[in-house]
């Protein structure tokens, strides 16, 4: 069986429209300095903030996903929240790769739900690809 993944740090491939673990942003280290010096917008309902930094892994891009317990007190509900933002990213990230890699820099997103619903996926899917799509543009601003 061949592996795209190896240990040596090389990034696998984005065809295969995979969400593995060096993707994840993990560190709270990282966490924290989005949420206090990190650029942000919002299209209703979620918040990205997001910030160029120098990751530890290979990836051009590791992003982080959060529903708050103010508004879904069930676990379950946050979760199933999660679970359906990472599916859309895993399957739209691959424009947003190649326009970071084009760069030649690292980035670390931050997605927040900030709705009071449980959201459809189809809602998720439309609003979360225009968020990704617009973060390429403030990008583009940013570092111009």
């Amino acid at each position: 069986r061949i592996n795209n993944c190896s240990m040596n740090g090389v990034v696998p491939s984005v065809n295969r429209l995979t969400f593995r673990k060096p993707e994840r942003l993990v560190s709270r280290k990282i966490i924290e300095q989005l949420v206090e010096k990190g650029k942000s917008f919002q299209i209703a309902p979620f918040r990205l903030i997001w910030m160029v930094h120098n990751l530890q892994v290979a990836n051009p891009v590791q992003v982080a996903f959060t529903a708050p317990k103010r508004n879904f007190k069930s676990a379950v509900e946050r979760n199933k929240i999660k679970r359906l933002m990472k599916e859309v990213y895993r399957k739209n990230k691959a424009g947003l790769y190649s326009f970071v890699k084009d760069k030649h820099v690292q980035v670390a997103l931050l997605i927040v739900y900030t709705g009071k619903v449980i959201p459809k996926y189809s809602e998720v899917e439309v609003k979360l690809t225009l968020t990704l799509q617009r973060f390429v543009e403030d990008f583009q601003k940013h570092s111009v």
